[in-house]
């Protein structure tokens, strides 16, 4: 898939695993983990309205896109040890970081491993608030493994065709990041991705987090869990699925770039 012409993109590498990253604009950092299944260039949307403001790095996570898909590797600490290292590897000091459903769980852990670390965080519908499926780790690995490969098969514009109907404009791009994915994703699944209530009490950056709409039971149990936060805000956006930035973009960005204005 081409990129944006002001995008730039690199490797960089960490415990010798190879990290593909994207980089454009200019102004203090903000970088950003995306979600399961997904990749770096996913962002483009985001990316385009912030980059007049922020010098904005997106990357691949391990078995994603572009970067490597080493036989371990793949528990939280792993894929927090992978964002610390971008970082340093590209000096980015004092960043603002950003992360959708896994890639959230990433960076809300590294917020709480390393609370001098960010200057603020951003969790979109994180992966650590999300309910476990009630399958075994080896059962959703499998069924993980098994996508992979109906995606490899499939190839990209049968991929394209299938989301075309419901997103236009993000069919091509999310039928790239699928089969690009690599069979080592399913190790992610088994590792799992954390959970909020163990997190959120340690980071102390301020925070913002997006939650997709839920029922006002749901809701209460997201906010309570909130609460633990040191200097935390926590929006259900109205309508939203698990990927606001997808589903109800406008309000998503309002609320990002209030929350941008305060930090």
């Amino acid at each position: 898939m081409n990129l944006p012409d002001d995008w730039e993109t690199d490797s960089i590498h960490v415990d010798g695993v190879s990290l593909q990253y994207y980089r454009t604009g200019e102004g203090p950092p903000l970088v950003m983990a995306h979600g399961f299944t997904d990749n770096g260039r996913c962002w483009e949307p985001l990316v385009e309205d912030l980059a007049a403001d922020y010098d904005v790095v997106t990357y691949d996570a391990r078995a994603h896109g572009l970067s490597d898909a080493p036989e371990t590797g793949y528990g939280p600490r792993d894929r927090v040890a992978d964002l610390v290292g971008l970082l340093d590897a590209l000096d980015l000091s004092n960043p603002i970081l950003l992360g959708h459903s896994m890639g959230g769980s990433t960076v809300a852990l590294a917020a709480a491993m390393h609370p001098d670390l960010p200057r603020a965080v951003v969790l979109e519908d994180p992966a650590c608030m999300l309910d476990i499926p009630e399958s075994g780790p080896d059962e959703r690995a499998n069924e993980v493994r098994n996508a992979v490969r109906e995606w490899s098969e499939k190839g990209v514009d049968t991929i394209a065709d299938e989301y075309r109907d419901e997103r236009p404009d993000l069919a091509r791009r999310l039928a790239v990041a699928r089969t690009e994915c690599r069979p080592a994703i399913a190790e992610i699944t088994r590792a799992g991705f954390g959970a909020a209530a163990e997190i959120f009490p340690d980071i102390t950056a301020p925070a913002l987090v997006l939650k997709a709409d839920a029922d006002p039971e749901t809701r209460a149990d997201h906010l309570d869990t909130a609460s633990t936060l040191a200097d935390g805000r926590l929006v259900h956006v109205p309508g939203a699925g698990h990927c606001i930035f997808r589903d109800q973009y406008d309000a998503g960005l309002a609320e990002l770039r209030a929350f941008l204005r305060r930090v």
